[in-house]
């Protein structure tokens, strides 16, 4: 690499200039529900489906959500082998030990590389094979001009799986064409999740529902 040309945005090693912003409120609970990819044009698009998001904001229930990454430098997925030693949480534990066990034992598992194809081929719509989406994490620098995208979740209810991806840009639109943007998805997603805190803080554990 030249001297001045800087390393690639990656989540391998982030520069310490980078700025990771939460898809949480976006896309968590959501499902990738089929992934298409282009050599030739450099793209992936992940096609997604929220029903809660779509239920909320009064959409339609078969739309998707496309996200689309333009300028496609890297795409990796990653499983965890686990660790099979001996593993048990005592009665009576704390939460916080309870935690810090549990974290311990994880750190134990060993990361495997995956095919990026064989995920493409595992993941259809029609026979509810999916991934859902339990976090993820968008990094941008203003030192580089690509960004980097990770996506966890469990592959058909079952696998956990981690996608790691690198490109140029990232567009993001709803099915009926209008385009959202991340900025779009993450107000969406807000203002249900601060919707479903109110109505936890309205009707605590153990009070009586309005029906």
């Amino acid at each position: 690499m030249p001297d001045d040309q800087l390393p690639p945005l990656d989540w391998v090693s982030l520069p310490r200039a980078a700025t990771e912003l939460s898809l949480w409120p976006a896309l968590h609970d959501a499902q990738i529900v089929s992934i298409a990819s282009n050599l030739l044009d450099r793209t992936i698009s992940l096609h997604l489906e929220s029903d809660h998001l779509l239920e909320f904001h009064q959409l339609p229930l078969d739309m998707q959500f496309l996200l689309r990454l333009d300028g496609v430098q890297s795409a990796r997925v990653l499983h965890y082998a686990v660790w099979p030693g001996e593993f048990s949480v005592p009665a009576g534990v704390s939460r916080e030990e309870e935690s810090r066990l549990a974290a311990e034992y994880q750190s134990k598992w060993r990361e495997e590389s995956l095919s990026w194809t064989d995920l493409e081929s595992a993941l259809t719509a029609d026979c509810q094979q999916v991934l859902d989406i339990s976090d993820a994490t968008l990094a941008t620098s203003t030192e580089t001009s690509s960004l980097a995208l990770r996506i966890s979740g469990l592959l058909n209810y079952t696998s956990y799986r981690q996608l790691f991806l690198r490109a140029e840009r990232l567009t993001l639109t709803r099915g009926d064409g209008l385009d959202l943007g991340i900025d779009g998805l993450l107000k969406m997603g807000e203002a249900y999740w601060h919707a479903f805190e109110r109505r936890k803080n309205d009707n605590p554990p153990g009070s009586p529902l309005e029906t």
